[in-house]
Protein backbone atom coordinates (compact mmCIF):
# COMPACT_ATOMS: atom_id res chain seq x y z
CA UNK A 1 0.00 0.00 0.00
CA UNK A 2 1.18 3.53 -0.88
CA UNK A 3 1.97 5.65 2.32
CA UNK A 4 -0.56 8.46 1.28
CA UNK A 5 -3.26 5.86 1.18
CA UNK A 6 -2.37 4.96 5.12
CA UNK A 7 -2.36 8.99 6.13
CA UNK A 8 -6.07 7.84 8.21
CA UNK A 9 -4.69 3.99 9.26
CA UNK A 10 -1.41 2.38 9.92
CA UNK A 11 0.48 5.99 9.71
CA UNK A 12 -1.69 8.15 11.72
CA UNK A 13 -0.36 7.10 15.01
CA UNK A 14 2.93 8.53 13.96
CA UNK A 15 1.62 11.69 13.81
CA UNK A 16 0.09 11.70 17.87
CA UNK A 17 3.33 9.89 19.36
CA UNK A 18 4.69 11.47 22.09
CA UNK A 19 8.46 10.08 21.49
CA UNK A 20 8.78 9.74 17.49
CA UNK A 21 11.77 8.39 15.88
CA UNK A 22 12.49 8.89 12.22
CA UNK A 23 15.43 6.33 10.56
CA UNK A 24 16.49 6.24 7.27
CA UNK A 25 18.74 4.97 4.83
CA UNK A 26 20.65 7.16 2.01
CA UNK A 27 21.29 5.69 -1.33
CA UNK A 28 17.99 5.45 -3.25
CA UNK A 29 15.83 6.84 -0.06
CA UNK A 30 17.33 10.32 0.46
CA UNK A 31 19.88 10.52 -2.37
CA UNK A 32 19.45 9.26 -5.80
CA UNK A 33 21.45 6.07 -7.12
CA UNK A 34 24.27 7.39 -9.15
CA UNK A 35 26.48 5.37 -11.11
CA UNK A 36 29.95 6.57 -9.19
CA UNK A 37 28.68 6.32 -5.08
CA UNK A 38 31.35 9.29 -4.53
CA UNK A 39 28.75 11.53 -6.63
CA UNK A 40 25.73 10.72 -4.74
CA UNK A 41 23.46 13.96 -3.46
CA UNK A 42 21.06 14.19 -0.96
CA UNK A 43 18.49 16.06 -2.45
CA UNK A 44 18.22 20.21 -0.85
CA UNK A 45 14.59 18.97 -0.12
CA UNK A 46 15.30 16.07 1.76
CA UNK A 47 18.34 17.44 3.61
CA UNK A 48 15.73 21.06 4.56
CA UNK A 49 12.93 18.62 5.42
CA UNK A 50 15.50 16.42 7.70
CA UNK A 51 16.65 19.78 9.65
CA UNK A 52 12.92 20.66 10.11
CA UNK A 53 11.89 16.68 11.50
CA UNK A 54 14.96 16.73 13.74
CA UNK A 55 14.12 20.38 15.78
CA UNK A 56 10.44 18.51 16.23
CA UNK A 57 10.72 15.04 17.08
CA UNK A 58 12.45 12.79 19.55
CA UNK A 59 15.03 11.22 17.42
CA UNK A 60 16.40 11.41 13.53
CA UNK A 61 18.72 9.02 12.56
CA UNK A 62 20.84 8.00 9.33
CA UNK A 63 21.80 4.37 9.06
CA UNK A 64 23.58 3.65 5.85
CA UNK A 65 26.13 1.37 4.30
CA UNK A 66 28.63 4.14 3.91
CA UNK A 67 31.33 4.61 7.00
CA UNK A 68 29.86 6.92 9.46
CA UNK A 69 32.25 9.98 8.84
CA UNK A 70 31.28 9.96 5.07
CA UNK A 71 27.27 9.65 5.89
CA UNK A 72 27.95 12.43 8.39
CA UNK A 73 29.96 14.51 5.54
CA UNK A 74 27.11 13.81 3.13
CA UNK A 75 23.72 14.62 4.54
CA UNK A 76 25.39 17.00 6.45
CA UNK A 77 22.54 17.96 9.03
CA UNK A 78 23.65 19.00 12.78
CA UNK A 79 21.31 17.15 15.33
CA UNK A 80 21.11 14.04 13.60
CA UNK A 81 22.54 10.33 15.13
CA UNK A 82 23.79 8.71 12.37
CA UNK A 83 25.18 5.39 12.24
CA UNK A 84 27.63 3.73 9.36
CA UNK A 85 28.89 0.42 7.94
CA UNK A 86 25.11 -0.96 8.72
CA UNK A 87 25.77 -0.57 12.15
CA UNK A 88 29.21 -1.45 13.13
CA UNK A 89 30.10 2.71 13.82
CA UNK A 90 28.05 5.04 15.60
CA UNK A 91 28.37 8.70 15.86
CA UNK A 92 27.91 9.93 19.53
CA UNK A 93 29.74 12.50 21.60
CA UNK A 94 31.94 14.21 19.02
CA UNK A 95 33.74 10.80 18.41
CA UNK A 96 33.01 7.23 16.96
CA UNK A 97 31.97 4.14 18.53
CA UNK A 98 32.49 0.87 17.52
CA UNK A 99 31.94 -2.66 18.97
CA UNK A 100 35.14 -3.66 21.10
CA UNK A 101 35.74 -6.55 19.11
CA UNK A 102 35.67 -4.99 15.85
CA UNK A 103 39.58 -4.57 15.32
CA UNK A 104 40.25 -8.30 15.75
CA UNK A 105 38.58 -8.84 12.47
CA UNK A 106 40.93 -6.14 10.58
CA UNK A 107 43.18 -8.50 9.44
CA UNK A 108 40.76 -11.09 8.08
CA UNK A 109 39.42 -7.94 5.75
CA UNK A 110 42.96 -6.69 4.98
CA UNK A 111 43.79 -10.38 3.97
CA UNK A 112 40.73 -10.47 2.08
CA UNK A 113 41.46 -6.99 0.52
CA UNK A 114 44.30 -8.31 -1.07
CA UNK A 115 42.66 -11.62 -2.57
CA UNK A 116 40.13 -9.48 -4.10
CA UNK A 117 42.23 -6.56 -5.34
CA UNK A 118 43.89 -9.32 -7.33
CA UNK A 119 40.67 -11.00 -9.16
CA UNK A 120 38.79 -8.54 -9.40
CA UNK A 121 36.97 -8.33 -13.09
CA UNK A 122 37.25 -4.99 -15.41
CA UNK A 123 34.65 -2.07 -14.18
CA UNK A 124 34.95 -3.65 -10.28
CA UNK A 125 35.78 -1.29 -7.28
CA UNK A 126 36.83 -2.83 -4.37
CA UNK A 127 36.18 -0.18 -1.20
CA UNK A 128 37.91 -0.83 1.95
CA UNK A 129 35.66 0.95 4.85
CA UNK A 130 37.87 0.05 7.61
CA UNK A 131 35.42 -1.93 9.28
CA UNK A 132 33.46 -3.85 5.75
CA UNK A 133 34.85 -4.71 2.44
CA UNK A 134 32.46 -3.35 -0.91
CA UNK A 135 32.81 -4.48 -4.10
CA UNK A 136 30.90 -2.64 -6.71
CA UNK A 137 29.78 -3.96 -9.67
CA UNK A 138 27.85 -1.53 -11.41
CA UNK A 139 30.44 -0.14 -13.78
CA UNK A 140 31.12 -3.80 -15.63
CA UNK A 141 30.08 -4.50 -19.17
CA UNK A 142 27.22 -6.06 -18.22
CA UNK A 143 26.88 -6.37 -14.29
CA UNK A 144 24.40 -9.33 -13.87
CA UNK A 145 27.04 -11.37 -15.34
CA UNK A 146 30.11 -10.40 -13.65
CA UNK A 147 27.77 -11.16 -10.48
CA UNK A 148 27.25 -14.19 -11.28
CA UNK A 149 31.13 -15.21 -12.49
CA UNK A 150 32.61 -13.63 -9.50
CA UNK A 151 30.05 -15.00 -6.74
CA UNK A 152 31.78 -17.88 -6.21
CA UNK A 153 35.29 -16.02 -6.10
CA UNK A 154 34.33 -13.90 -3.08
CA UNK A 155 32.52 -16.73 -1.41
CA UNK A 156 35.46 -18.80 -0.98
CA UNK A 157 37.70 -15.68 -0.03
CA UNK A 158 34.54 -15.07 2.47
CA UNK A 159 35.17 -18.40 4.16
CA UNK A 160 38.84 -18.37 4.08
CA UNK A 161 38.93 -15.35 6.27
CA UNK A 162 35.92 -16.00 8.24
CA UNK A 163 33.83 -13.16 7.01
CA UNK A 164 30.65 -12.84 6.34
CA UNK A 165 29.40 -12.26 2.61
CA UNK A 166 26.52 -9.98 1.68
CA UNK A 167 24.94 -8.74 -1.87
CA UNK A 168 22.83 -5.43 -1.80
CA UNK A 169 22.16 -3.72 -5.49
CA UNK A 170 25.31 -4.13 -7.63
CA UNK A 171 27.47 -4.66 -4.78
CA UNK A 172 29.06 -7.37 -2.54
CA UNK A 173 30.21 -6.76 0.82
CA UNK A 174 32.59 -8.46 3.12
CA UNK A 175 31.29 -7.86 6.89
CA UNK A 176 32.70 -9.21 10.47
CA UNK A 177 30.58 -12.24 11.69
CA UNK A 178 29.35 -9.90 14.20
CA UNK A 179 25.20 -10.16 15.19
CA UNK A 180 25.08 -6.65 13.63
CA UNK A 181 23.21 -5.01 11.30
CA UNK A 182 20.61 -1.97 10.13
CA UNK A 183 17.87 -4.13 11.74
CA UNK A 184 19.99 -4.27 15.07
CA UNK A 185 21.04 -0.92 14.81
CA UNK A 186 17.44 0.19 14.40
CA UNK A 187 15.84 -1.50 17.38
CA UNK A 188 19.50 -0.06 19.48
CA UNK A 189 18.02 3.39 18.42
CA UNK A 190 14.26 2.85 19.58
CA UNK A 191 15.65 1.37 23.05
CA UNK A 192 18.30 4.10 23.26
CA UNK A 193 15.95 7.08 22.71
CA UNK A 194 12.97 5.14 24.59
CA UNK A 195 10.92 5.79 21.16
CA UNK A 196 7.26 5.42 21.37
CA UNK A 197 6.82 5.24 17.83
CA UNK A 198 9.72 5.23 14.80
CA UNK A 199 9.56 4.47 11.05
CA UNK A 200 11.82 3.28 8.85
CA UNK A 201 12.72 3.73 5.42
CA UNK A 202 15.27 2.04 2.85
CA UNK A 203 15.24 0.92 -0.51
CA UNK A 204 17.91 -1.95 -0.56
CA UNK A 205 18.28 -5.95 0.50
CA UNK A 206 20.41 -4.29 3.60
CA UNK A 207 17.59 -2.22 5.05
CA UNK A 208 15.22 -5.45 4.95
CA UNK A 209 16.42 -6.26 8.30
CA UNK A 210 15.46 -3.27 9.41
CA UNK A 211 11.92 -3.95 7.51
CA UNK A 212 11.77 -6.92 9.11
CA UNK A 213 12.50 -5.68 12.76
CA UNK A 214 10.23 -2.60 12.57
CA UNK A 215 7.40 -5.08 12.11
CA UNK A 216 8.59 -7.28 15.18
CA UNK A 217 8.54 -4.26 17.32
CA UNK A 218 5.16 -3.24 16.45
CA UNK A 219 3.86 -7.10 16.67
CA UNK A 220 5.57 -7.87 20.57
CA UNK A 221 4.68 -4.52 21.92
CA UNK A 222 7.71 -2.66 22.27
CA UNK A 223 7.23 0.44 20.17
CA UNK A 224 4.85 1.13 17.06
CA UNK A 225 7.19 0.98 14.56
CA UNK A 226 6.73 1.07 10.83
CA UNK A 227 8.78 -0.19 7.31
CA UNK A 228 8.71 1.90 4.50
CA UNK A 229 10.24 0.55 1.36
CA UNK A 230 11.00 3.00 -1.28
CA UNK A 231 10.42 2.13 -3.96
CA UNK A 232 12.36 1.82 -7.83
CA UNK A 233 13.53 0.17 -11.18
CA UNK A 234 15.95 -1.88 -9.34
CA UNK A 235 14.42 -2.74 -5.80
CA UNK A 236 15.03 -6.22 -4.19
CA UNK A 237 12.00 -7.69 -4.03
CA UNK A 238 12.88 -8.53 -0.51
CA UNK A 239 11.97 -4.69 -0.12
CA UNK A 240 8.63 -5.36 -1.46
CA UNK A 241 7.70 -7.75 0.57
CA UNK A 242 8.79 -6.59 4.09
CA UNK A 243 7.62 -3.13 3.72
CA UNK A 244 4.59 -1.98 5.98
CA UNK A 245 4.05 0.57 3.57
CA UNK A 246 5.95 2.02 0.00
CA UNK A 247 6.86 4.76 -1.07
CA UNK A 248 7.91 5.64 -4.92
CA UNK A 249 11.39 6.87 -5.14
CA UNK A 250 13.32 9.41 -3.13
CA UNK A 251 11.04 12.43 -4.68
CA UNK A 252 8.39 10.67 -2.55
CA UNK A 253 10.40 10.32 0.37
CA UNK A 254 10.71 14.22 0.44
CA UNK A 255 6.73 14.16 0.30
CA UNK A 256 5.84 11.69 3.11
CA UNK A 257 9.11 13.88 5.46
CA UNK A 258 6.26 16.99 4.38
CA UNK A 259 3.38 15.75 5.33
CA UNK A 260 4.65 14.18 8.77
CA UNK A 261 6.24 17.05 9.46
CA UNK A 262 2.86 19.41 8.74
CA UNK A 263 0.60 16.38 10.96
CA UNK A 264 2.92 16.91 13.56
CA UNK A 265 2.81 20.98 13.27
CA UNK A 266 -1.03 21.23 13.55
CA UNK A 267 -0.81 18.29 15.78
CA UNK A 268 1.06 20.20 18.45
CA UNK A 269 -1.04 23.44 18.12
Amino acid sequence: MHWQSATGGLLAPLVSAPRLGIVTDVDGTISPIVAEPDAAQVTPGNRALLAALAAKLALVAVISGRTVDDVRARVGVPGLVYVGNHGLEWWAGDQVEVPPDLQAYRPALESARRALASALLPGMALEDKGATLSLHYRQTDDPDAAAAAFRPVIERIASANGLRLFQGRMVFELRPPLEIDKGSAFARLVARYALDAAAYLGDDTTDADALQTARRLRQDGTCYALGLGVLGAETPAIVRDQADLSLSGVDDTEAFFAWLLNARSASST
